[in-house]
């Protein structure tokens, strides 16, 4: 009776005793997981917050020359704002492109600075700079002989490479030449779309858009052969007025009055270019335009101006269409001509429509008898009142736009390389002035939905490729 007595009293307290170690161990295990919650919550939220910085820790900044300390704040909101950055995968419902003509990289970066002298008053803070994203496209015509702009920019606008372009170049009657831009792509798709320049409408980058391949001396007819005309082939400023692509255009606003009509005014400040194509007797494309839109249904209201002021009087929300020729030749020979700001509030105004996209190209060529500062603030300050909408893609493009001339059988290039020991020879100025002279590739900056695609050294068939995909259509116009 004591033994089993004894037996019970040792169960019981054993068994009180594991009671106490499972509670314990409990304990223990529960302070552990609580810990490690704790410690994945703390680490999560410092990557989403960046607490774990180093803009958030002084340590050595605090030691520093004030001088020193100002950049460096400077630098971590730099690093700051790419840290930020990240890859959008919603497509763009907008696209605004502005390509900007006679800078490359070492006049942007010129610009960027002052003077020697002190005395610039250069705003260097470029919108574009600030950009997400940045990429190169080479400038094949620099290994092309011939080669002129026009083929350079229907390889840019259709992804076709730039030796295919020109075998195809001669081919007017042929349906098998037609190449579809990017811009036809995206009318086929259901988007709007504009061409702002100033230059000419019917210019190269223009015709590329819209005009199937012909010689780049067709722009007008008046330069055209009587065979080519017998035989049906369309100068490019007839392609505009007639084909399916220049009557889908919702907005065009140029130069280029004397390839579209016979007869034109002619002003001391905006004069007939004799360097350019005039139209043959009879022509009036401009009147062909506005019976063309009195053809479609009422409701789908359309204006022609040919002024600033008409240009400035109008209601583009109100518009279904609208085509400016707003000089005789080139738009920057047009002393009294709209500047580029009012034609872009006016260009948008016209496009954007809601749930609508749409696409806006537009073209600059920088003046060479101003200031190259001056011309780019500008088109940073009109550029700048365009963004901010959160489904828009823009990308500015800048290059020198320098094409080697037919007769070249070598690159600027490699002219270069063969003749680099004697350059190194002679006078620095000389040495400076032929590096001057290499073609560069052009500068692209991206910034908005898809801009993420926009990287590195890239072909120009590239450029065409890329937009396609981004706004989410194939090469006929279908939405994907």
């Amino acid at each position: 009776m004591a033994k089993t007595q004894r037996l019970k009293s040792f169960c019981f307290q054993l068994r009180f005793k594991s009671t106490q170690l499972f509670i314990l161990g409990g304990a223990v295990l529960l302070a552990l997981l609580v810990s490690v919650l704790c410690i994945g919550f703390t680490i999560r939220f410092e990557v989403q917050h960046e607490v774990a910085n180093v803009a958030d820790v002084d340590y050595w900044k605090d030691w520093v020359a004030i001088e020193q300390k100002l950049w460096y704040d400077r630098g971590i909101e730099e690093l700051k704002r790419a840290m930020r950055v990240h890859s959008r995968q919603r497509q763009p419902r907008q696209l605004l492109m502005l390509m900007v003509h006679g800078i490359d990289a070492p006049a942007l970066a010129a610009a960027r600075f002052a003077s020697a002298d002190g005395n610039s008053s250069s705003n260097s803070d470029f919108i574009w700079d600030r950009f997400s994203h940045a990429a190169r496209l080479k400038n094949s015509c620099s290994y092309s002989s011939p080669c002129d702009a026009a083929a350079a920019f229907r390889s840019l606008w259709s992804g076709v490479p730039l030796a295919a372009v020109q075998r195809l170049r001669n081919n007017c009657s042929s349906r098998e030449s037609e190449l579809l831009s990017v811009l036809r792509q995206a009318q086929l798709a259901g988007f709007r779309t504009g061409l702002v320049t100033n230059q000419r409408l019917t210019g190269a980058l223009g015709s590329a858009l819209y005009a199937q391949v012909t010689p780049s001396s067709w722009e007008c007819d008046g330069l055209m052969p009587v065979g080519a005309i017998e035989a049906g082939c369309q100068d490019v400023a007839q392609q505009l007025i007639s084909s399916a692509a220049g009557q889908s255009f919702n907005v065009l606003l140029g130069g280029g009055r004397q390839l579209f009509n016979a007869k034109v005014p002619s002003y001391e400040w905006d004069p007939v270019d004799e360097l350019l194509c005039r139209a043959r007797a009879g022509r009036n494309l401009l009147r062909d335009w506005r019976n063309q839109k009195l053809k479609l249904r009422p409701s789908r209201r359309f204006e022609l101006v040919q002024q600033a002021q008409e240009l400035s009087s109008i209601n583009g929300s109100s518009l279904e269409y609208l085509l400016g020729v707003l000089a005789n030749g080139d738009l920057s020979g047009n002393a009294r001509a709209p500047t580029l700001q009012l034609m872009l509030h006016k260009a948008m105004q016209v496009l954007q429509r809601p749930g609508v996209g749409h696409l806006l190209l537009v073209e600059h060529y920088v003046q060479p008898q101003l200031a190259v500062s001056q011309q780019l603030q500008l088109l940073n300050a009109t550029l700048s009142q365009l963004l901010g909408h959160k489904d828009q893609l823009t990308l500015v493009v800048l290059t020198n736009g320098n094409y080697l001339s037919a007769s070249r059988d070598m690159s600027e290039e490699t002219q270069l390389v063969s003749t680099l020991e004697k350059a190194f020879q002679g006078p620095e100025l000389e040495l400076q002035r032929r590096l001057q002279q290499m073609p560069s590739e052009s500068l692209l900056f991206a910034q908005g939905p898809k801009s993420v695609l926009f990287y590195g050294v890239h072909d120009e068939t590239y450029l065409a490729q890329t937009l396609s995909h981004a706004l989410g259509i194939d090469v006929f116009g279908r939405q994907l």
